[in-house]
């Protein structure tokens, strides 16, 4: 008796299809199993059922290896494809939390201006509710381009057509020292009294540190630091308590409590820090955050010592 359409289709369930991209993907039951979080047994019969409903044979076995057939190629296509949209309903849904407050999802290179920005959004729209992701420029990038946020902030952002931006403001990057530091250091320094001192370094990915070694390189220098730390924070902390002299975006945060900005006498030329989307994501969230962005005032979100700082070079 032929099976009635209906009775196919529900045979046909999504987390089917999931098992069946799995094996293929992973080669055995048990690794495809770990893969989807279930059991061994689940994925297997999982397999079975649909061979079953359909009359097909979805995998071979070489050499102690399951390998998909063609007709499970094929399926595996269409399972991808399924994920991806699986994935971009998350994203939608996510952009409400667990109490239902509509969420925006911001990536921040720095701390600052971004928080600042967020705060004029939330003042604002206090409805809204914001969970933000910080990183390396390499980082938050990456988490754009995988939809893993929704908007984000960076300085020194490459142009690239897949962008909608917005300026916020322009910077340069600073020598950062303890505030109580015996350097004896002006407010005005250079690459070469700079390379005589510990130093501390961000780790590869960093935006700071690109024009940092830009720098040291231009003038001949190549000094080695004596600490490289993965995360602005730790560089902020390891220069508060007097390890060496780091280096931050001159606006890259509000806090001047345990140590004051250091102008480099080489690095004159400032970078924009923008706001940026995909210019194919459009939603009224990413809306409201760009017009905060188009609200804040550059001096204000810099915190009063680099506001301070600012004089002619």
């Amino acid at each position: 008796m032929k099976a009635s359409v209906g009775s196919l289709a529900s045979a046909l369930s999504l987390s089917r299809l999931r098992s069946v991209t799995a094996v293929a993907e992973e080669g055995s039951f048990s690794a495809a199993a770990r893969q989807l979080g279930v059991s061994h047994s689940a994925v297997a019969q999982q397999i079975r059922d649909l061979e079953t409903a359909f009359g097909v044979r979805l995998f071979d076995r070489f050499n102690g290896t399951l390998c998909a057939t063609p007709l499970c190629a094929q399926l595996c296509d269409i399972g991808a494809r399924m994920r991806e949209a699986e994935h971009d309903a998350l994203r939608i849904l996510e952009r409400r939390g667990p109490t239902g407050k509509r969420r925006l999802r911001v990536g921040l290179g720095n701390s600052m201006p971004g928080i600042a920005i967020v705060n004029q959004l939330l003042r604002q729209h206090p409805s809204l509710t914001v969970s933000v992701e910080s990183g390396s420029h390499q980082d938050i990038l990456a988490a754009l381009l995988r939809r893993e946020v929704d908007v984000a902030v960076l300085p020194d952002l490459p142009k690239d057509g897949r962008f909608r931006t917005a300026r916020v403001l322009s910077q340069e990057v600073v020598g950062i020292v303890s505030a109580d530091s015996p350097t004896g250091l002006r407010d005005e320094v250079s690459l070469e009294e700079l390379a005589q001192l510990p130093l501390i370094f961000r780790s590869q990915g960093s935006s700071t540190q690109k024009v940092v070694d830009r720098a040291f390189r231009a003038a001949g220098l190549s000094p080695e630091p004596q600490l490289i730390a993965d995360t602005r924070d730790a560089v902020y902390e390891a220069v508060a308590l007097g390890i060496g002299i780091g280096f931050m975006w001159r606006f890259g945060t509000y806090r001047t409590d345990t140590v004051r900005r250091l102008l480099i006498r080489e690095i004159r030329s400032t970078v924009d820090e923008v706001v940026f989307a995909l210019k194919d994501e459009r939603n009224e969230l990413i809306e409201l955050f760009f017009n905060a962005a188009s609200q804040i005032d550059p001096a204000r979100a810099a915190g009063p010592d680099a506001a301070q700082d600012q004089r002619p070079r």
